[in-house]
């Protein structure tokens, strides 16, 4: 057996491009229509989510996994899915503690990780000078990630000592195309709080 010392940061990095890679092959399988090909994707399918299963317990000091769904029954982008949707979905959430003046997202970066504010408050702000204060949990914070370009349009912070759970953009986007009927649910939400806040 090889074995290979990582860093933490190693690990993340390794899952976020294994994850990436799973959902890219979830949808050639979808899409394949030749049975030994099919076979085969499926294969290595099993083989990447096994080795995922084995990083899954790797993560940063300061951050656990949430665990059961009722924490995010309130989640206003998860308003309308089922508890087995939910179940599907809570395993990719990690809980955050920060502390007032830490930084979330900064606008015009990559959107890479959503928020979801759980306890405390969270400031939004553009550049052009447009803010908006979130103290509600369930309220998501950076929701660009979901949204093409996925880039942040607007700059986080926390205005008090704050739990926060999120989930970065490799995970979601698994989930999405593992549901696409849960994903629907959740961009119809995401439309509506979209609208809200403007």
């Amino acid at each position: 057996m090889t074995q290979i010392e990582l860093t933490q940061i190693e690990v993340d990095m390794l899952r976020e491009i294994l994850k990436k890679a799973l959902s890219e092959l979830s949808m050639e399988i979808a899409f394949t229509h030749r049975k030994d090909f099919h076979g085969f994707l499926k294969r290595r399918k099993e083989f990447m989510e096994g080795f995922i299963q084995r990083l899954e317990g790797k993560l940063p000091s300061g951050r656990r996994k949430v665990g059961g769904i009722d924490r995010l029954r309130n989640v206003d982008i998860l308003q309308g899915l089922t508890d087995g949707e939910l179940q599907g979905i809570a395993e990719y959430f990690e809980e955050e503690e920060v502390g007032a003046g830490a930084p979330l997202c900064e606008e015009g970066k990559n959107a890479e990780r959503l928020y979801v504010l759980e306890k405390g408050s969270v400031s939004i702000t553009t550049k052009k000078g447009g803010r908006y204060d979130i103290s509600t949990p369930g309220k998501t914070v950076g929701w660009s990630f979901l949204v093409p370009p996925f880039v942040y349009t607007a700059s986080a912070v926390a205005t008090a000592p704050s739990r926060v759970l999120v989930i970065k953009s490799p995970d979601f986007y698994y989930i999405i195309h593992e549901e696409p009927k849960m994903a629907m649910k959740v961009i119809n939400n995401l439309t509506q709080v979209i609208a809200s806040r403007l």
